[in-house]
């Protein structure tokens, strides 16, 4: 066809092109997953002009998506309530597992930032826990004293809070990705049938 002037049309492959940003043992481990199909835009009716974009964003995503850091949140908070007064037995075993399903399932419900969602259901079972547990140990007769110095109280509750913090963002990280990689397999399936 060439020869005699026809213009050759090759035909095109659908070839998803190599993702960019290297390859690595992690990314050979969990490979980027698509985004969710058939979803709505999460920042529609958010005003990006002005101050402080990020932490407006956040709060616009939390503000509209209450049950998948609230609800999982509680949930979270009665797993880690359990899984510290009663870490000697199967109760604590279930608070566990409890705790950190609800940290995946709050990555799984908020499918826009998984890590968001996980981190802020993880600081609101921290935050309700301790106040818990200080109050119950005020109502027994503890002072201020009986924790230590205030700077020392202060710095152990900072610090739980940011261990918290890191498994929510854990837990929110896997339930997002498991999510979108449960719905690539479904779309995978639908299109082999």
């Amino acid at each position: 066809m060439a020869a005699r002037g026809e213009v050759v049309e090759e035909p095109e492959e659908n070839v998803d092109p190599e993702p960019s940003g290297g390859g690595g043992f992690l990314r050979r481990l969990f490979p980027p997953a698509p985004p969710l199909p058939g979803r709505p835009d999460p920042l529609a009716g958010f005003d990006p002009s002005g101050p402080v974009r990020p932490i407006r964003e956040r709060a616009f995503l939390l503000r509209h998506n209450l049950l998948a850091w609230l609800g999982t949140g509680l949930v979270a908070f009665l797993g880690f309530f359990a899984s510290f007064f009663y870490s000697s037995n199967l109760l604590g075993l279930i608070g566990t597992f409890a705790l950190f399903s609800a940290l995946i399932g709050a990555g799984w419900l908020g499918w826009q930032r998984p890590t968001l969602f996980g981190t802020a259901a993880a600081l609101v079972s921290y935050v309700f826990t301790a106040a818990l547990i200080l109050f119950s140990f005020s109502q027994l007769g503890a002072g201020p004293d009986a924790f230590g110095t205030p700077a020392g109280v202060i710095t152990q509750l900072f610090l739980q809070a940011a261990y918290q913090a890191g498994l929510g963002f854990l837990g929110g990280w896997y339930g997002g990705y498991l999510r979108r990689r449960q719905t690539q397999i479904s779309v995978d399936t639908r299109r082999k049938r």
